[in-house]
């Protein structure tokens, strides 16, 4: 096995490891502690192996962030509405790429995507944006660069 598909392989393990954690919750804020704080470590790890670049990543903490303003300067925001529109920030962030890129980029979007589907309230968001911080701070950790 080269070290491209020995990449994508690594991706898929994180993808699946993250997919049972977060079948076991009804709701994103019941992912917390330990298994988010090792998820985040293990996808952190995984982006900077695949040279994604922190600026990439920091993207979709900016856009959680700009919701979290806005929620508070409006308790009536839904920001479950208001994470989806984070979807296509993936799916565009994935499809910009070459095919080999989109492949290693597609376990990062499919586990976010999973993550937005679980957010129903604030508590939800707030682990969500909690979740983004962590995966950025362990990539930073390993070395990702700007």
């Amino acid at each position: 096995m080269g070290f491209e598909e020995k990449l994508i392989q690594e991706g898929k393990i994180v993808k699946e490891e993250t997919r049972k954690i977060l079948t076991e919750v009804k709701s994103l804020s019941e992912f917390g502690g330990e298994a988010l704080v090792n998820t985040a470590n293990s996808l952190g790890k995984y982006l900077y192996d695949i040279r994604m670049n922190t600026t990439q990543i920091r993207k979709f903490l900016d856009a959680a962030e700009k919701i979290k303003t806005s929620s508070i300067a409006n308790e009536n925001l839904n920001v479950r509405s208001e994470a989806m529109m984070i979807k296509p920030k993936l799916a565009y962030a994935v499809g910009r790429n070459d095919d080999k890129m989109r492949k290693k980029l597609m376990p990062l979007m499919e586990i976010l995507n999973i993550c937005i589907d679980k957010i129903n309230n604030r508590a939800d968001f707030e682990q969500f944006s909690k979740f983004l911080q962590a995966i950025v701070a362990y990539h930073k950790y390993y070395g990702g660069k700007s």
